[in-house]
């Protein structure tokens, strides 16, 4: 009943023009259960890290005045620039060859999981793992972008890392009650957003477009974060949304990062791979290989994002 009141339902979201914004009555109920002040401003130390890393006009200087003006970043840049995932033998001793050595590209990529580490914080095991597989779906999708369309490798990196931002807010703020919710899409094999309109008149998604308006974020990204639930036929084909959803999917499916729940996951996500590499036009004879790729790329680069973000 008060799905249909307030108009929460799995229907196109985006309309001729853009995203179809969220209902009015639909933010209402949104902070009504969470809270009117369940979504503040965004922190200043992730706004700062965020903005330089979805400018596409920011180049390397960009990157080493920002950087140079906050210690503690710096600090954290030396390192990485000069760890065995960046060193080749020289070493980085300024922020200006830390810079050269990572790459801007690269850079983006960090500075965004610093912004979103930070964001909605709760002592709880699941907060690790929904991080755990907010990276896995970044790095898919890096991957599935370069294929796909090269143009927009940064974006799909960015929305893999921020498409489930809607469940971090529902953690912090409704703990038990959402692992509850949580646990019981995982043993009755639902994905998330349908367990979640058991309880509540919406969904991660809608809560996810709520904070995306809420702190300005880009129409794309919000699309992202809106849309990654939206059956096949309602997506536009090679879209940031649709390789989004299908790096959500291999994911879950390689049980990347999820522990205990990866067999749970993998139940429930694996019937729906083939039509997500239907979807983005991956033959039959790579999938195997995007998938072993899909591994091999968390496996090798996911504790540099962890160490990032912790």
């Amino acid at each position: 009943m008060l799905r249909k009141i307030f108009g929460a339902k799995r229907e196109a979201t985006t309309q001729k023009g853009g995203l179809v914004p969220l209902p009015d009555g639909l933010r209402q109920s949104i902070l009504g259960s969470l809270g009117s002040q369940a979504i503040p401003s965004m922190p200043k130390a992730s706004h700062q890290a965020f903005q330089l890393a979805t400018n596409p006009n920011a180049d390397a200087r960009d990157y080493i005045e920002v950087l140079e003006a906050d210690e503690g970043l710096s600090a954290r840049v030396l390192k990485i620039a000069n760890s065995v995932f960046y060193d080749r033998g020289g070493g980085s001793k300024t922020i200006e060859q830390a810079v050269t050595v990572i790459g801007t590209s690269e850079l983006k990529g960090l500075l965004n999981a610093s912004a979103l580490a930070g964001i909605f914080p709760v002592k709880h095991p699941l907060r690790a793992q929904f991080w755990a597989h907010n990276i896995a779906s970044a790095l898919t999708a890096r991957q599935l972008a370069r294929q796909i369309i090269p143009s927009q490798t940064d974006q799909a990196f960015l929305g893999g890392m921020m498409h489930d931002i809607g469940k971090l807010l529902l953690l912090q703020q409704h703990t038990d009650l959402y692992e509850r919710i949580y646990r019981r899409g995982l043993i009755e094999g639902f994905e998330s957003v349908t367990s979640e309109e058991d309880e509540y008149p919406f969904n991660h998604t809608h809560v996810g477009q709520a904070i995306g308006e809420r702190w300005n974020f880009s129409p794309e990204l919000i699309s992202v974060i809106r849309s990654h639930h939206d059956r096949w036929a309602d997506l536009e084909p090679k879209s940031i949304v649709g390789i989004v959803k299908t790096a959500s999917i291999i994911s879950h499916v390689l049980g990347l990062g999820a522990g205990r729940d990866a067999f749970a996951l993998k139940r429930t996500y694996e019937p729906k791979l083939a039509e997500a590499f239907e979807f983005l036009g991956v033959p039959s004879v790579s999938q195997a290989q995007v998938m072993r790729d899909a591994e091999l790329s968390f496996n090798s680069e996911f504790e540099l994002y962890e160490s990032w973000g912790s």
